[in-house]
């Protein structure tokens, strides 16, 4: 379903929630970046007249909206659960001839079906960032360059703007950030399963490997957040993320990450952030810049490795005595 005005258009789908949308605490980030990114380029053909996301530059070229900035708001994913209905409602308009911005807001469908007016639950919210981009080199991804379409209108928006600040900032290191290895988490992406149809790393798969970086570093990186008390095996849920991107990755290149923790001022045990810096490995050139905010996660699993250790602990300290 759309709905277009002079400056942007709308789309909503809603969705029955199954193992494919779901991960381990509730609602997969990695699921939800991927379909936001999805409406966006449906949105975005939609916004252009075409009957499909099939974007073509003046001189033919094919051309694909590439993601400069991602950020996620008000997340609560473990509201989500399996039979769940979703629902997203999502607006875009091009801010320039290259750029377009989309506001994706995810609610959950609570009551009856056959009852008139179900309430919608705010679970999150999802601002993309796009710019058309195309190789200038066939099969290097290193070649990308800014692409315009100049069918169609554009307008000023200052959600945009802010996000192209943001972009701009990203480059940068925190003054805060305090780094948690010297040496940085090591990733070697598999084309099967990161790379997607336009031959890119998937965006998405961005957050997936600082989710490892972060189990990987996990203990210092509690213990630099001030919550150390907490379990070395504990779980932690998103609340909020932005990546910005600056680059890409040809086949069989690998990725850097570098983690600094980014501790609350008022050292909340319950939150870990953190700040991630993805670099390629052939050049060491920055690719990604990612903020993460994460709640402490209460699960079963988490609970049931607790037990077992405090068990351990309770034979130990018998065998001794």
């Amino acid at each position: 379903m759309a709905e277009k005005s002079m400056d942007y258009v709308s789309v909503s789908q809603d969705y029955f929630i199954g193992m494919p949308q779901l991960a381990l605490g509730g609602l997969s980030e990695n699921w939800l970046l991927k379909e936001c990114g999805h409406q966006h380029w449906l949105a975005l053909a939609k916004r252009l007249d075409l009957p499909t996301p099939n974007f073509v530059d003046q001189q033919g070229r094919h051309m694909y909206a590439a993601f400069l900035v991602v950020k996620i708001s008000y997340a609560a994913l473990h509201q989500v659960t399996e039979n769940s209905r979703l629902w997203i409602e999502t607006q875009l308009t091009r801010v320039s001839p290259s750029r377009s911005y989309s506001c994706h807001d995810f609610y959950l469908e609570e009551g009856d079906m056959d009852s008139v007016g179900m309430a919608r639950q705010p679970i999150a919210q999802v601002a993309l960032l796009s710019s058309f981009v195309s190789r200038s080199e066939l099969g290097n991804n290193q070649s990308v360059a800014r692409g315009e379409m100049a069918k169609g209108d554009w307008f000023a928006c200052e959600a945009a703007s802010q996000m192209m600040a943001q972009h701009k900032v990203g480059r940068t290191l925190s003054d805060v950030a305090l780094s948690v290895s010297e040496r940085p988490f090591l990733y070697q992406p598999c084309p099967y399963a990161d790379f997607n149809g336009a031959d890119f790393l998937y965006f998405a798969q961005f957050q997936a490997v600082i989710d490892r970086a972060e189990r990987f570093f996990q203990s210092d990186l509690q213990a630099l957040n001030h919550t150390s008390e907490r379990n070395s095996m504990a779980l932690w849920q998103t609340v909020e993320r932005t990546i910005c991107y600056y680059g890409n990755i040809n086949l069989d290149d690998g990725l850097e990450v570098d983690l600094y923790a980014m501790p609350s001022a008022d050292q909340d045990s319950s939150l870990l952030s953190h700040c991630g810096r993805l670099y390629r490995q052939s050049d060491h050139a920055l690719i990604a810049n990612v903020i993460t905010r994460k709640r402490y996660l209460d699960h079963s699993l988490v609970r049931f490795q607790e037990k077992q250790a405090g068990l351990k602990n309770s034979t130990d300290v018998g065998g001794e005595s």
